[in-house]
C-alpha cells in the first residue's frame, strides 16, 4: 500500500510534529490547514488521511463525508480533543478507520497507520481472491434420478439451510465438490463466496500457509502479507477436499478454527475472527485412518456432524445416459462441437462399462468423443477403443449369470448360492495358477489369501491348472 498521507489539521505545531515524525518512517506527508484545501487535495489520491474534527472553515464530519464520497477506499484516522463525544462515534459510523484523542503519543499514530495499511492489504487480497473464484464457482447442476442420488438430494435439502459442518465421502470422481456447491448455493450463505481447496494437491508444508495466510517476513519468500483461504471465505463457504491428507500438526490447528472461529496468519500474533462454513470431503475411510492414528478423532467428529455418502457411478447406472446427454449439451455450449446424439451401440457401451473414474471419467470420455466425432451421431470408434471390451466385474458376472439362469428349468431344491460361489472360486483360482505357472506363493499373493488357504481350496475344489 502507498504510504502517502494527507494531513488536515489547522494546528500548525501538531502538523509540524506529525509530518516530521512520519517522514522519518518513509511516509510522504502533505499537510493542509483547512477543509477546503484538504478536499481539493483528494484528487491526488491519498490512501491514508489524518483528519482533525475541529476545522476553521467546515465541520470535520462534513469533511469526512466528502472524503468518503470522493475517496471511499482511503483509511481516515480522526484526531480530536473531545474523545468520547457523540461526533467521534458518528465519525466511526460514517466510515472513519479509527480515532486518537489529543494529546496523543506519536508512536500511537504510527502503530495505527501501520495497522490501517495491513488491514487494507488484507481487504485487497480478499477482494482479489473472491474475484478470482467468482467466475469459476457457480451454482451447480446435478443430474440423477436413481434412488441413491435422490437420497443425496434429500440430505442436501435438509442440511443446506442449517449452518453445520458437513463431511462428503465417496470415490474420486463422484462429484463431491458439486454436492458442496449445491449446499452452499441453497444456504443463507449463497451471497457469500464458495472457495475450494484440495489438500492433496498442495505440498503439506505449504497447505498451512494457503489456509491461514501469512504476514510479511513470516518465512523466507514471504515478501508481503497474503490472505489465507479461510479468511477469504469469510461470510461464505470453504470446501476442503481430501481432508485426510492434512498433516497432524495442521489438524490440531484446524480443529481450533472449528472451535474458536478465528485464524492467526503465520508470523502474526493477532487472531482474526471469521464466519465461515466448512465442508470437508474425502475418498478415504476416515474412521479407519482414525483407528490407525493418522487422523485426529476429535477433528473427525467435528467434521462428521452430517455425512453425505456419494454412490459410485456403477451403483447408479440409470443415471449414466442422462449424464452423458448432459455432457453432450455442455460440449455443444463450451467447446462448440455442434449438436450430437448417442448411437444405440454407444448407449450399450456406456451402460456396460464399469466407470472406475466415475462421473469425471464419463464426462471426459463424452467430451473427447464429441471432439473426435465427424458427424452428429457419436459412434463407438469416437471413444477410447482400448476400453471398449472392459466391463466391471459385477457387470460381467451379472451378464454371465443371466445366461446361466435361463438354462435352469427349475429352482426346486437347487443349491444356487453354493454352486455359483464354488464355481467362481474354482475358475478364478485356476486362472491365477495358470498365470503364475503353478507358483502357489505368487498365486496366493495375487489372490490376497493365505498360502495354506489356497492349498485347502485346491484340494476341496479339485482344481487343476496344467
Amino acid at each position: 500500500m502507498d504510504k502517502k498521507v494527507l494531513l488536515i489539521d489547522d494546528d500548525e505545531s501538531i502538523s509540524w510534529v506529525i509530518t516530521r515524525a512520519l517522514k522519518t518512517d518513509g511516509y510522504a506527508v502533505t499537510p493542509v490547514n483547512n477543509a477546503s484545501d484538504g478536499i481539493e487535495a483528494l484528487s491526488a489520491g491519498y490512501p491514508l488521511i489524518i483528519l482533525d474534527l475541529k476545522l476553521p472553515d467546515m465541520d470535520g464530519l462534513e469533511v469526512l463525508k466528502k472524503v468518503k464520497e470522493v475517496s471511499s477506499e482511503s483509511s481516515v484516522i480522526i484526531i480530536t480533543a473531545h474523545g468520547g463525544m457523540e461526533e467521534t462515534i458518528e465519525a466511526i459510523k460514517i466510515g472513519a478507520y479509527d480515532y486518537l484523542e489529543k494529546p496523543f503519543d506519536i508512536e500511537e499514530l504510527k502503530i495505527l497507520l501501520e495497522k490501517a495499511i495491513k488491514d487494507k492489504a488484507r481487504e485487497d487480497e480478499i477482494i482479489k481472491l473472491r474475484q478470482a473464484v467468482s467466475s469459476k464457482y457457480r451454482a451447480p447442476s446435478m443430474i440423477g434420478t436413481s434412488a441413491p442420488m435422490l437420497t443425496v438430494f434429500k440430505t442436501i435439502g435438509k442440511v443446506a439451510p442449517k449452518d453445520v459442518t458437513v463431511l462428503i465421502t465417496g470415490e474420486s470422481g463422484t462429484g463431491k465438490e458439486l454436492v458442496a456447491k449445491a449446499i452452499h448455493y441453497n444456504s443463507p450463505r449463497t451471497s457469500g463466496h464458495f472457495i475450494a481447496l484440495n489438500s492433496a494437491s498442495i505440498p503439506r508444508d505449504l497447505l498451512e500457509a494457503e489456509l491461514f495466510g501469512y504476514e510479511k517476513g513470516a518465512f523466507t519468500g514471504a515478501v508481503e502479507r497474503k490472505c489465507g483461504k479461510l479468511e477469504a471465505a469469510d461470510g461464505g463457504t470453504l470446501f476442503l477436499d481430501e481432508i485426510g491428507e492434512m498433516a497432524p500438526g495442521l489438524q490440531a490447528k484446524f480443529l481450533r478454527v472449528l472451535e474458536e472461529h478465528e485464524v492467526t496468519p503465520l508470523g502474526g500474533n493477532k487472531p482474526v475472527r471469521i464466519n465461515v462454513r466448512i465442508i470437508g470431503a474425502t475418498n478415504k475411510d476416515l474412521e479407519e485412518t482414525v483407528r490407525k492414528g493418522s487422523f485426529r478423532e476429535d477433528l473427525f467428529y467435528r467434521f462428521n456432524v452430517v455425512q453425505i455418502k456419494l454412490p459410485p457411478l456403477r451403483d447408479r447406472r440409470e443415471d449414466i445416459l442422462p449424464l452423458a446427454r448432459h455432457f453432450i449439451r455442455l460440449s455443444e455450449e463450451q467447446i462448440n462441437t455442434g449438436p450430437k446424439e448417442l448411437s444405440k451401440e454407444v448407449e450399450d457401451y456406456l451402460m456396460e462399462y464399469g466407470w472406475p473414474g466415475n462421473v469425471r471419467e464419463l464426462e471426459n470420455s463424452v467430451k473427447r468423443a464429441c471432439l473426435l466425432s465427424q458427424g452428429p451421431v457419436l459412434k463407438i470408434e469416437d471413444f477410447d477403443l482400448s476400453r471398449r471390451e472392459v466391463k466391471s466385474i459385477s457387470g460381467f458376472l451379472e451378464e454371465k449369470l443371466k445366461g446361466f439362469m435361463r438354462g435352469i428349468k427349475t429352482f426346486e431344491e437347487f443349491n444356487l448360492y453354493d454352486t455359483v460361489i464354488s464355481e467362481v472360486e474354482k475358475a478364478l483360482i485356476s486362472m491365477v495358477l495358470r498365470e503364475t505357472k503353478g507358483n502357489q506363493i505368487k498365486a496366493s499373493k495375487l489372490l490376497g489369501i493365505n498360502r495354506n488357504t489356497l492349498r485347502k481350496k485346491i484340494n476341496e475344489l479339485r482344481i487343476k491348472w496344467d
